[in-house]
């Protein structure tokens, strides 16, 4: 194997090796997230359910409790989309950077 083939492979098996620990840590993260958010969702929703059985709360403000709820998870949505793309680009960068640090010895940054 020639002295090229060999830095092809290296550069390739190093580029596999960042994006898979960077797209691991970007699920870990998100799933950590997304499964306490939804216990938070759940937990609310059945008090108030509760709430309302026990006539703690009327029909309008229960429905009101829900809209604010469903607020928050598109916002929740609409960060966690922010998040992705930013981390998304912050793996492209990376690859970048390792390429032009292997290939022509300059750090991008």
């Amino acid at each position: 194997m020639d002295s090229t083939e060999e830095a092809v492979n290296t550069l390739k098996n190093e580029a596999l090796k960042l994006v898979k620990e960077q797209l691991k840590e970007l699920l870990t993260s998100a799933s950590k997230d997304a499964d306490s958010v939804i216990k938070g969702v759940g937990e609310k929703v059945a008090k108030w359910l509760v709430m309302r059985a026990k006539g703690e709360l009327n029909d309008r403000e229960l429905e009101a409790l829900l809209y604010s709820q469903d607020q928050a998870l598109r916002q929740y949505k609409n960060t966690t989309q922010i998040k992705i793309g930013a981390r998304v680009e912050k793996i492209s960068v990376a690859l970048i950077n390792l390429v032009l640090d292997k290939i022509l010895g300059l750090p991008f940054e």
